[in-house]
């Protein structure tokens, strides 16, 4: 096992919003007291908190054996994680029924995202303390350094794009990413903003889709994200799956992902992995559904009556869209040059 250096990469920069911009922002999402800042040269949006860390998610240190789940919010990142885990873990479904995903599948950039007392924080801090006594974790980083520290083979994952995180990630680990309809992710992105207290979003949907598409939600831009993937989609340590596919035939999706890790499953346990990775059994899960695990709902989430596995549906959109909605969409849709025009995204 080895580790990609980075040495020579130099950090991302760090831009503020227009006063308007971070002043709208702040009307919408009760946590971002602070607004939004710009990363990199695509201007991702991601809390000013981010600045303590940027460097070092540029500059982390991943390992030969690892496997990178890399999406743009509500794209499929916790059934992906939970399906890689379990293939990369001898199908340990047990251990996968029985322990949240967050301490088995560690989220890069959490700490830059997240205020105290998420659910597995307390967890997290306690190991954090005994690895580092007297260190800031404010300052480290609690989830950073779960990251860091776990055991190999480790299944991490990120909604940073390629651009902030290092050079080298393609030539170190591989990386799964899954793209999903715009449409329908902005839809249910629509209800998580709502449901987290990470975010805390009080307005209505038409003004989520005004900011979605004038880029001013967190993440931010889709097509920055999704084009930086899809122009490294041929690189042998990078595989592209589509969330609509994997609900079309996820036995299909599995044998691609098990061709891709070299995890060797047989037939048996690809079925038992479809069973294991289905929306009913996600859902019901307490290790994966944070909305029915009581301590984690209780500190990751808001009163809202949505779910953090919410449908797992595919043209949901369709529901949501007035006929004024999907026009301003469409419009949005024409920035997305040439992915939006290649990438094989459903209905649009």
């Amino acid at each position: 096992m080895s580790t990609s250096s980075n040495s020579c990469s130099c950090c991302p920069s760090i831009k503020t919003l227009p006063s308007n911009d971070v002043q709208e922002i702040r009307a919408k999402f009760l946590t971002f007291t602070d607004g939004l800042v710009a990363v990199g040269d695509e201007g991702h949006l991601l809390p000013p908190q981010c600045s303590r860390f940027i460097n070092k998610y540029h500059h982390f240190r991943f390992r030969d054996d690892d496997v990178l789940v890399m999406t743009f919010p509500r794209s499929g990142t916790t059934w992906t994680q939970e399906l890689v885990w379990c293939m990369t873990h001898n199908m340990d479904l047990d251990t996968a029924a029985s322990t949240p995903l967050p301490l088995r599948s560690p989220f890069i950039e959490f700490d830059a995202l997240t205020h105290p007392g998420h659910g597995v924080e307390e967890i997290l801090s306690q190991q954090f303390a005994e690895r580092h006594p007297g260190q800031d974790p404010k300052q480290v980083g609690v989830f950073l350094d779960s990251a860091e520290c776990a055991k190999s083979p480790r299944t991490l994952h990120t909604h940073l794009p390629f651009s902030l995180l290092p050079p080298c990630l393609l030539d170190t680990c591989k990386v799964v990413y899954v793209a999903r309809n715009p449409r329908d992710t902005c839809v249910s992105y629509y209800y998580h903003q709502r449901l987290m207290k990470s975010a805390e979003y009080v307005g209505n949907f038409a003004e989520f889709v005004d900011l979605w598409c004038r880029n001013l939600v967190l993440q931010a831009p889709y097509w920055g994200h999704v084009s930086e993937a899809w122009e490294r989609r041929d690189h042998p340590n990078f595989l592209w799956l589509y969330y609509e596919d994997m609900k079309e035939n996820l036995p299909r999706e599995l044998r691609r992902l098990d061709n891709f890790l070299g995890t060797g499953l047989t037939e048996d346990q690809l079925g038992q992995l479809t069973q294991h990775g289905s929306f009913s059994r996600m859902k019901n899960s307490t290790a994966t559904n944070f909305s029915i695990n009581p301590t984690m709902a209780k500190a990751m989430m808001t009163n809202d009556k949505s779910s953090f596995v919410r449908k797992g549906t595919t043209g949901d959109w369709v529901s949501h869209f007035t006929p004024e909605l999907e026009a301003k969409f469409k419009v949005w849709e024409t920035s997305g040059g040439e992915v939006a025009k290649q990438a094989a995204f459903r209905n649009i």
